[in-house]
């Protein structure tokens, strides 16, 4: 668990990167996931620019969304996380059927651990995600990450292997490899659990000087 704690150490620096790398792999338009299209200055979003300026599309312009969501990742990654959620929000307005929003929301809510807050919006994403592979895989991670995090432990399997399962339909940079790990890790934790119990109740009787409790005889077979 502590390699998927890793992941979000660094997210603040590399959480620029994720919107373009999301929307570049997924080959649809980014109201429905296209490259962004040429910048316009920030300070057209300042001036109070009109929404003909922009190209919902993202293609001749860049889009009121994707302008959005850069300014907010320029705020994820300075760690004005207020800010960025502030504008994260905003650019779900403009699209709520984009996951994309939903999901980087959810992934700044993760990296200040409001877990509750987060699984919120990767749910708002997983709803939304279908026509975008690629944001659906990473939320799909994310959510089965924050099961483990919960320590919801039969949750946390059965989002592994759901994970798992959209993997083995999508060519969308999933790893299913990771989640077969992730499954037996949770078993194996679950199994030592168990035998530590055991251990732990044979101490306890030890100590207070008596015997080591034995389970209670079941009736004979009639």
């Amino acid at each position: 668990m502590a390699m998927l704690r890793l992941r979000h150490a660094f997210l603040p620096a590399a959480i620029a990167a994720i919107a373009f790398a999301v929307l570049s792999s997924s080959g649809e338009s980014l109201a429905a996931g296209d490259k962004p299209g040429p910048k316009k200055p920030a300070a057209a979003v300042d001036s109070g620019a009109s929404d003909d300026m922009y190209d919902p599309e993202n293609k001749t312009h860049i889009s009121h969304f994707m302008e959005t969501v850069a300014q907010a990742n320029a705020k994820a990654t300075s760690r004005d996380f207020a800010g960025a959620t502030e504008l994260y929000r905003k650019a779900i307005q403009l699209q709520p059927a984009n996951p994309l929003g939903h999901y980087l929301l959810g992934e700044v809510q993760l990296v200040q651990n409001n877990l509750p807050e987060a699984e919120a919006s990767m749910n708002q994403a997983d709803n939304v995600g279908d026509k975008n592979p690629a944001v659906k895989t990473k939320v799909l991670f994310v959510l089965a990450d924050i099961k483990e995090r919960q320590k919801k432990w039969d949750d946390a399997k059965a989002a592994w292997t759901r994970y798992n399962e959209y993997a083995g339909n999508h060519d969308a940079g999933a790893m299913p490899a990771s989640a077969a790990a992730r499954i037996q890790s949770i078993d194996d934790m679950l199994k030592q659990d168990k035998t530590y119990e055991i251990v732990r109740q044979r101490i306890l009787a030890e100590k207070d000087g008596g015997a080591a409790p034995t389970p209670a005889p079941t009736a004979p077979a009639k």
